[in-house]
């Protein structure tokens, strides 16, 4: 009995041993993953602020030529209205 019971007992030791081992290792392993994560949020992260910077230096120059645009088109239209002004005399 007493050899029975002590055979249990270290294999209940070698069980709890072996199951610590496991839980160190999976602790590990998303401790890994984690720093990888984090890793990788930081590089999003990066590119999300340069695609917003361009997006913004976009947004300027788009709203620079619309404005370039509307006054060469009021300068056309002027133009145009000059010479069917010479062309009616």
């Amino acid at each position: 009995m007493d050899e029975k019971k002590q055979r249990r007992m270290i294999s209940n030791r070698e069980s709890a041993r072996r199951s610590r081992w496991r839980k160190k290792r999976h602790l590990e392993n998303l401790t890994e993953e984690l720093n990888q994560l984090k890793v990788e949020n930081q590089e999003l992260k990066n590119r999300l602020s340069w695609v917003l910077n361009k997006s913004h230096v976009v947004l300027r120059e788009n709203e620079r030529l619309t404005s370039e645009f509307v006054a060469l088109w009021g300068r056309l239209s002027e133009l145009n209205q000059i010479s069917a002004a010479m062309q009616s005399q």
